[in-house]
């Protein structure tokens, strides 16, 4: 399979390689959780919206959005994938950081799809995404349950680590 490079270099490439300077600087943050568990949870960041991305955007019958300008799969396309890191480390990060209880959890998550929701807005003016049937509304159900399904995944990890009695971070 060759990747194509893009025909115009524009803001979407250059959020792209934007995204790809800041997920490079997760590196830098203190550490809060476990390497093997860290590991786990880029890894996921990674598939997750890969998966997403290429069952419901690019694949027809329902070819809802397209992602950055070509219909072709692009090196843009696989570099996108570095910009969706820090989202889902970040949420695990600070869920972490805060450990927050009950109610707040709620809020917690509700915060984050918030704040993916804003993140989507910014990427479709940036012309990451290209809607054909997709709308801004329809992703606040599915940031609100993947978000949710990936703290248990986090908190399902942290549990079998302590168990495991292992106390070294990376990442």
């Amino acid at each position: 399979m060759f990747l194509y490079l893009p025909k115009h270099f524009d803001q979407n490439e250059w959020f792209i390689v934007i995204g790809l300077f800041l997920s490079i600087l997760l590196v830098r943050l203190p550490k809060r959780i476990p390497t093997e568990v860290s590991y786990l949870i880029v890894l996921l960041s990674l598939a997750i919206p890969n998966i997403i991305d290429h069952s419901i955007a690019a694949i027809s019958p329902y070819d809802a959005y397209r992602i950055n300008d070509s219909e072709k799969y692009e090196l843009f396309d696989v570099l996108l994938s570095g910009v969706y890191v820090p989202f889902g480390y970040l949420c695990v990060y600070f869920y972490e950081w805060l450990r927050p209880k009950k109610m707040m959890t709620v809020l917690y998550i509700l915060s984050w799809d918030l704040f993916a929701i804003f993140f989507e807005f910014v990427i479709v003016r940036l012309h990451v995404f290209t809607y054909h049937g997709w709308s801004l509304s329809y992703s606040f159900p599915t940031y609100l349950l993947v978000i949710s399904l990936f703290l248990l995944y986090y908190e399902f990890l942290l549990f079998h680590y302590k168990k495991k009695g292992e106390i070294r971070t990376s990442l």
